[in-house]
């Protein structure tokens, strides 16, 4: 009897191995298109530089022969670097089962690797250009904002700013080339967070680059004048965005969690992901676009300029989680401003003209009756809101162009009417403000060691704690931590030091103007102290901001918010829970229009005059930033801080379009693709979520 031996088969890949190298398949061709772009535009640059096409520095009197300092460091740089991209994606071509980064950290390739070299390059000329960065404007040759008639070695805030992070990062940058040279596993995470930041901030520099295009380059000429110029604006950070998305792409080849999956599933519990996202890209473009964007009249005349949607857009949030919007908001804005005016200078509803509290009360009533009117149609016929507040747009506009014919404007000024005052016993106020800090310090009680003992405990499970992203996380924590007792604590001592202030003027009562309590201009600040005239923030900012907080803790911890997010998600289910659906659906209504009321007379109080006209269009732009902060059409889901988000990207877009030099109109055709954009962001996060 003969035996046979049964053939020897090769071992068979683990699922896990297969998925990898299925996972680098996918990843190595758009890599390698990534590597060999960056290569062939760090040559560009270089060639552009060496041939005196790109000036980099003054260059008047000067010929194109004679290089500077940071043109040859710049050509060296930039060629160096599309040598080194363009060896990389040939060594990703020959050898298509390149070790990922996992297999550096166990020792299986050197530093020679194509992936490895890229990263510890991409690292080291970050770090070395920040630091290049923060000399140039620590001596004065890089100017931030406003410098003339300033000595180049008095720094601004913004140049301070500007120093301390850079100096940050590149440290940072440091930091992470040396744990990854001694092969320390702690920076794989890190380096990914510095290449998907950097290639955020990157892309902003281009969309910056981008729009001073137009402004800077010669309406005549042909493409080859004009490409240098181009390449100057675009070419920086396009190559920094090509080197950024290659080293992070190459981080994530095999990790079972990167640093966007954190990022995306830190946003997927947040309604407002698409409008947070959306803010720091504008800030972030803009403030590199213009340097005038950061400065403190820019932000205050965005935030002042928006007091008005802003609070509106409170009023629809919370009527759009309920399932409902209101179309009529606009024209509830203009009546209610109509009112007040009118019950100040005329009269109205056969009343004698009245204090401004009175002619308040009665604006801000009559709102409420409009939007009483409003939640009973809808409930009694079952009509969407979308036909029943259309229909009441219409009628309540009629309401201004009936009382205003022929295009009439009513201004307060015109009746030469002193400003209306109102006096307060000191006492009063000083009742306020203790009551303010009482609230403040109970919820400094409540949070402040909640949250700096969750920062101990991460501190003291460190080293057991193994999340690839415990590092950051933990530093995100405590700068969270410190930014809301900050906060706090200037609350409770601006508190404070009003108290003290009306304790020494003694029983005699204060006279206060109510518009300037109303969305007067604010002319100093506790702790930073007097404002520069051409700071234009408003006393409305505050309102707004406090309306937020107080609607945001009415969403989230009181019965009322439960009850609103349960009719808005499935009303039969609410229903079914003893929810009355119709009574939440007409007090949200109500709100809505009272919130508008409230707009109204901070309008009034600011401008002090109303048209026929007032309010028209302001539906669609409060919806559309509500839309952006996260909030459903549906129902059932949304967030007032998102509405608080979608409102200021609006503001500061304008405001940015219009310090860049761009057509004032091309507004509403950005503000359309944000909206399509942020509902994309949103769409994707709440399928992360579910």
């Amino acid at each position: 009897m003969t035996g046979t031996t049964a053939p020897i088969r090769p071992a068979q890949p683990s699922a896990t191995e297969i998925e990898r190298r299925l996972l680098r398949n996918r990843k190595y061709i758009t890599t390698i298109i990534l590597l060999v772009a960056a290569g062939i535009l760090g040559l560009i640059v270089a060639e552009q530089i060496i041939t005196g096409w790109l000036a980099l520095g003054e260059r008047a009197n000067i010929s194109r022969r004679d290089f500077n300092i940071l043109e040859i460091a710049a050509a060296i740089g930039a060629a160096l670097w599309g040598i080194l991209c363009l060896y990389s994606a040939s060594g990703l071509i020959r050898h298509p089962s390149t070790p990922s980064y996992a297999d550096y950290l166990e020792n299986r390739v050197g530093r020679t690797s194509a992936g490895v070299l890229i990263t510890l390059a991409f690292l080291f000329i970050s770090a070395v250009l920040c630091l290049l960065y923060a000399e140039q404007i620590a001596t004065g040759w890089l100017a931030l904002g406003e410098r003339a008639n300033v000595s180049r070695r008095d720094l601004n805030l913004y140049e301070i700013i500007a120093i301390v992070f850079t100096g940050i990062w590149a440290i940072t940058c440091l930091r992470t080339f040396w744990a990854i040279w001694k092969r320390d596993k702690r920076s794989w995470p890190w380096a990914q967070w510095i290449a998907l930041l950097t290639a955020l901030v990157s892309v902003a520099v281009v969309f910056a680059g981008t729009i001073n295009i137009r402004s800077t380059l010669p309406r005549s000429g042909t493409v080859a004048d004009n490409l240098p110029a181009a390449i100057e604006l675009v070419a920086p950070g396009l190559m920094l965005f090509l080197a950024a998305t290659v080293v992070y792409r190459y981080l994530t080849l095999s990790v079972g969690l990167s640093a966007d999956q954190s990022v995306r599933n830190q946003l997927a519990k947040s309604p407002s992901a698409g409008a947070i996202i959306g803010l720091v890209t504008l800030i972030v473009a803009f403030s590199i676009a213009s340097s005038l964007f950061l400065e403190p009249r820019a932000i205050a005349g965005a935030l002042s300029t928006n007091v008005t949607n802003g609070i509106v857009a409170i009023g629809i949030t919370l009527l759009m989680i309920s399932g409902e919007f209101d179309l009529s908001v606009g024209s509830i804005f203009g009546a209610s401003a109509l009112i007040f005016l009118l019950a100040l200078t005329e009269g109205v509803f056969g009343l004698p003209p009245m204090r401004a509290i009175p002619a308040a009360a009665i604006a801000l009533l009559f709102a409420a009756i409009l939007g009483l009117i409003n939640g009973v149609l809808l409930i009694r016929t079952g009509i969407p809101s979308f036909i029943v507040t259309l229909g009441t747009l219409l009628a309540y506009r009629a309401i201004t162009l009936v009382a205003l014919p022929e295009g009439r404007i009513i201004r307060y000024a015109d009746y030469r009417l002193p400003d209306p005052v109102m006096e307060f016993s000191p006492y009063i106020l000083i009742t306020l403000l203790v009551l303010v800090a009482m609230i403040l310090l109970f919820l400094a009680y409540r949070q402040i060691p909640h949250l700096w003992g969750d920062v101990l405990s991460r501190i003291r499970n460190f080293r057991e704690n193994e999340s690839p992203f415990r590092d950051v996380q933990l530093i995100a924590r405590i700068v969270w931590s410190a930014i809301f007792t900050i906060a706090i604590v200037g609350l409770i001592i601006g508190c404070v030091t009003g108290i003290i202030d009306l304790l020494g003027r003694g029983s005699t009562n204060i006279p206060v103007n109510f518009f300037d309590i109303a969305n007067g201009r604010i002319a100093s600040l506790p702790v930073i102290g007097p404002l520069d005239a051409s700071i234009n923030l408003r006393t409305g900012v505050i309102w707004w901001f406090v309306l937020v907080v107080i609607f945001q803790f009415i969403l989230n911890h009181m019965k009322y918010g439960g009850y609103t997010f349960a009719v808005g998600g499935n009303p039969g289910a609410a229903l079914a829970q003893g929810i009355s659906v119709s009574r939440i659906k007409i007090t949200n209504f109500i709100i809505c229009a009272v919130l508008a009321g409230v707009a109204g007379i901070a309008f009034v109080s600011r401008v002090g005059s109303v048209g026929p006209n007032l309010g028209e269009g302001l539906e669609l732009e409060v919806i559309a930033a509500s839309v952006i902060g996260g909030t459903l059409l549906t129902g059932g889901y949304g967030s007032i801080f998102g509405a608080l988000l979608g409102v200021l990207i609006f503001g500061l877009l304008r405001t940015g379009l219009v310090l860049v030099g761009m057509d004032p109109r091309i507004f509403y055709g950005v503000q359309g693709v944000i909206i399509i954009v942020a509902v994309i962001i949103n769409t994707a996060v709440r399928r992360a979520r579910t």
